[in-house]
Parts: structure tokens; sequence; C-alpha cells
């Protein structure tokens, strides 16, 4: 009898929990993002990931940061992977947060037949992109490259058509420097357009690869392909590499904000730091039916995607990561 009532009671508890199950698994529901061309490659790995963990269907589409950030206002998508934040002539969702995701290098890549190794510093580099310097073999250019067989040919340089938060950094740490007349953060290109523009970071490298001479910047991760990558010099005068151990030394110097926003000091001088390195930001409801699902997803990307990112990405460290996680968490 007591065997019997034991059982009874626990095949009702079995039930009760089947039944406390059914509203959670009814209340999941798909959710999809779009935006940032340089994170694609991770927010598409990461998606894909938290799908196959949990079934609940998350899809992201790389575009643009300004195409993620309008389709999130207009409701159109759930949420948005941007590497800047909304500017002032943008319209902003009412109830939203950002979150600090994910960060890596920009690396310039290029394509001119018997040069492998390339040095630019900021001067040459911010030179090349807005057209005062126009050949390879620059008198600025073999200054930095005394051993490199640098060909009278032209730059053909290759710039990101669409409105671009990989854009908006690049020039935001041209500007920083005090090379030229590039815009803050958050402008659409203003350089040379004698070029390509491309709308993503991976159709730019591809035209890159294309294009005998040709020049341009996109995210570490798309750069799959054999092209030459610039080593940089850095504010302490190293030249250094774009590489996930590089970025990850300059954004573990500079400090996310109780907003969640990562001013970067582009000028800063942080040893074997790869200076032009940038931070994508993922900017989801506070509001809303889909709030709890987005909110679980970017908890997610923060605390188990950007610990074993794709290739080409750098997660953050010590007090960045824990900020990160906190956004993501409340």
């Amino acid at each position: 009898m007591r065997r019997t009532l034991i059982s009874a009671v626990a095949a009702a508890a079995v039930t009760a929990s089947l039944f406390a199950a059914t509203p959670a698994q009814a209340a999941e529901v798909d959710i999809k993002g779009s935006g940032s061309s340089f994170a694609g490659n991770f927010l598409i790995d990461c998606a894909s990931r938290y799908t196959a963990k949990t079934g609940s269907k998350v899809s992201y589409t790389a575009t643009s940061s300004g195409k993620g950030r309008a389709s999130f206002y207009a409701q159109t998508d759930d949420f948005a992977g941007s590497d800047s934040l909304y500017g002032a002539t943008e319209g902003t969702p009412g109830n939203y947060k950002v979150i600090p995701v994910i960060g890596g290098p920009v690396a310039i890549v290029f394509n001119v037949a018997g040069v492998n190794n390339l040095r630019l510093d900021v001067a040459t580099l911010s030179q090349i992109f807005q057209g005062t310097i126009t050949k390879w073999n620059d008198p600025a250019i073999a200054a930095l490259n005394p051993t490199a067989t640098l060909p009278d040919k032209n730059f053909v340089v290759m710039y990101r058509s669409s409105n671009s938060g990989t854009t908006q950094n690049f020039q935001d740490y041209l500007y920083q420097n005090a090379v030229g007349p590039w815009p803050q953060a958050n402008q659409a290109w203003v350089g040379v357009k004698t070029g390509s523009g491309q709308a993503t970071s991976a159709d730019l490298v591809a035209k890159v690869k294309a294009t005998s001479g040709g020049i341009g910047y996109a995210d570490l991760s798309d750069v799959s392909v054999k092209l030459g990558k610039v080593t940089l010099k850095n504010a302490k005068g190293e030249f250094v590499k774009p590489s996930v151990a590089s970025a990850s030394k300059m954004l573990s110097a500079q400090t996310i904000a109780a907003d969640g926003s990562m001013t970067i000091n582009f000028k800063k001088k942080v040893a074997g730091a790869y200076q032009l390195s940038i931070v994508t930001y993922l900017m989801i409801p506070t509001a809303g039916v889909k709030t709890g699902a987005v909110k679980a997803f970017a908890k997610y990307a923060v605390d188990t995607c950007s610990k074993k990112p794709v290739a080409g990405f750098a997660g953050f460290t010590g007090d960045n990561y824990k900020t990160a996680l906190k956004r993501a968490s409340s």
C-alpha cells in the first residue's frame, strides 16, 4: 500500500512537471535580427548554436550596422547588431538597451603583386583613403617599407557603400589621430570614391581579391582568402598585425560605460595592441512580447559564444566581461 501510494505521488509529480513545462515551451518564440556585417560570422554562428541548444529559432542576416538599426527601429527585426550607436539624425526605439557583445580587429587588406608584407602608419593610411597618396611606390610608403619592391601602380580604394559601422569606426580612428578631414563616428564614408563601394565586409574582401592594386578595410573573420594584411604602427611606435590577441590588448584597455557603450580611445598607448579594433553591440528591446526571448539570446551570446567565438573575434575579459554580462542579464 505504501509503495503504491509513493508510486502514485511520484507519477503525479512527473505529470505535474510535464504540465508545468508546457507553458514555457509554448512561450518560446522565433526571433530574428540583422545588421553588422563586421560581426556577421560571429552572430550567425551564435544564432545557430543557440537554436541547436534550446530549440528556439534565432536567425541573423549580415547587412550593415545602419540597416540593422533601421530595421530594429521599424520593428521589422527583433534585435540589431551594430558596430556603432544610433546617430543624432536617426529614429531611436523607445524601449531598448545596448549590450557590447564581441570585439575584433579591422584589417586593412590589399592585393598587389610582389608585396606580401606592408607597413603603414596612420598618416600614410589616411592619405591613401583620402586619395592624396595614389601610387603604391609613393616615397612615404617606400620609407616605411625599405626592403619591399613597390610597383608604380595606382591604389584602387575599396570602401563600404552601405551605412557601415566598420566605416564609422575606421573614420573615427583616423579622426582621433588628427590626420586629415575625417568625421567623428556615425558618419557615412567621406573618403575617395574612385574605387568601388561594397555592401558588406565579405563583398569588400572578395572585390579586393579580384582587383590588382586593391586596398580596403574589413573584419579579420571575413579575410578567409589569401590577401595581404597591413601591419599598422600603433601609438607606442610598434608595428602590429591584426589578430585576436592584439585586438584583445587594445579593447581590454578600454572601458564599457554604465549605458553599455564603449568610447574607444584610438590614440591610447597600449603595448602590443592593434589599435584599429572595434566593438559590436546587440540592441535589444526592454518591452514587448519577445523581450524575454531576445534577452535570453543576448545573455547566451555574451556568456557562451564570446568565450569561444569563431575565428577573428575577441571576447571581453575582466571588468569589461562582467559589465557586458550584467547588461545582458538585467
